[in-house]
């Protein structure tokens, strides 16, 4: 345990001072710093358009005073000299001028540097306004125009299947679930791509400088291989303590970042859904990471790290992808897919935040990957002490040929001499 705990402490400590770990944890900040900030500064600047109104129609002028909103502001002028004057003076945006004869027609003068005119949104008002003086005209009655244009009213309601029975949905919680899976899995890729690569980083430096013979020498492939795991899961653990207070401090306080999530609703959100994601994060994050360690413990010069990487990042693409796919909709393909190590990781999460998948198929999944990371470590740790020493020029393939080789080797009996 002793040798270990050297391994771990050389591994934490010298990443938690090198400028690559600040960057992986600074990065993910500034990026949604800066998404805060555009959204902060987009609602700054997003302020109601005033157009001014000119025309002799007093049921024209009624219903787009009525229709006015906080994206745009109906005023109406008495002429459209005062109501130029005025977009002139930069009180307005735009000038609407509305003639009734012979037919309705209405022209719009749109100042360039103004409020934008939602002009789909103006094109309905005046399709309403029309509705109402052509009604006016024909002397129908009020409760007969809404007959007229009254549209049935259509209720949806989502239900998921629990144990053969309906269980209802709100699309709020719906929502809100999928999107704490997305960012699950988000959070997962982009911990995946840092943390697995330093850990082949590790291995494949200390393989390339020769010096992993002198290391072993002293303490086992074992020790060496739980250490470093040991590590890197220490850093993990540190920056998302750092996200934590950050999110919470962000949430207390008033800025950017604050008035971003502000407007997330995670009030659909359950506990069970919070433990099962976290639960995902964690057994997702170890495997690729052991993953990282064997691909890692296959190369024989600094320059295959690169080569080390690769599977790994592949991996994390299609489950990325996958749960990018499966927040729109589901297929039977994509049902197998959640269930496999490596991809359910990212892709679980969200099915069952959407309502896709019930909590025993969620945790089902999640047990999956619990035996398979457990399963996975044990081969893992074989070979890593064959392959720690092995150096083979022909790339990793081949290396990995010859661990296989050399494993099957070790488990055959050996004869007894007479």
């Amino acid at each position: 345990m002793k040798k270990m705990d050297v391994i771990f402490r050389q591994v934490f400590f010298k990443n938690l001072k090198s400028k690559t770990w600040l960057w992986i944890v600074i990065g993910p900040l500034v990026l949604a710093t800066v998404f805060g900030g555009v959204f902060w500064l987009m609602n700054q600047t997003n302020q109601t358009s005033k157009i001014g109104v000119v025309t002799s129609s007093p049921a024209l002028t009624s219903t787009l005073k009525a229709s006015s909103d906080d994206d745009q502001r109906y005023i109406s002028y008495s002429s459209t000299a005062a109501a130029k004057r005025a977009m002139a003076d930069e009180d307005l945006d735009g000038v609407l001028t509305i003639s009734t004869q012979p037919t309705t027609h209405a022209s719009l003068i749109e100042r360039t540097d103004g409020n934008g005119i939602n002009q789909t949104q103006l094109q309905s008002v005046l399709a309403q306004a029309h509705t109402k003086e052509v009604a006016a005209q024909l002397k129908l009655s009020t409760t007969q125009l809404q007959s007229l244009f009254a549209t049935p009213q259509l209720a949806t309601t989502s239900v998921s299947v629990d144990k053969g029975k309906l269980v209802s949905r709100s699309a709020k919680t719906q929502k809100s679930g999928a999107m704490v899976g997305f960012i699950l899995g988000m959070l997962i890729y982009t911990f995946v791509i840092s943390y697995a690569s330093m850990m082949a980083q590790e291995i494949g430096t200390e393989k390339g400088s020769r010096i992993e013979e002198s290391i072993l020498t002293a303490i086992t492939p074992q020790a060496q291989f739980f250490g470093k795991l040991l590590g890197i899961l220490a850093l993990m653990a540190v920056q998302m303590a750092i996200y934590g207070v950050v999110t919470l401090a962000g949430g207390l306080s008033k800025n950017p970042l604050s008035s971003l999530m502000t407007n997330i609703d995670l009030s659909g959100i359950s506990l069970n859904m919070l433990i099962f994601s976290l639960a995902f994060f964690f057994v997702g994050t170890l495997t690729y990471t052991v993953l990282a360690a064997l691909t890692g413990s296959l190369v024989a010069n600094q320059e295959q790290i690169g080569q080390a990487t690769t599977p790994i990042v592949m991996l994390g693409m299609l489950g990325y992808f996958g749960a990018l796919i499966v927040a729109g909709g589901t297929s039977p393909i994509l049902n197998i897919a959640s269930y496999i190590p490596f991809l359910s990781t990212m892709m679980m999460p969200v099915r069952l935040g959407a309502g896709q998948v019930t909590a025993v198929a969620g945790w089902s999944a999640l047990g999956i990957n619990l035996v398979f990371l457990i399963l996975f470590t044990w081969l893992t740790v074989k070979f890593y002490q064959t392959n720690v020493l092995s150096y083979s020029d022909g790339g990793m393939l081949k290396a990995f040929k010859r661990s296989w080789q050399l494993q099957r080797a070790a488990r055959k009996p050996k004869p007894v001499k007479s």
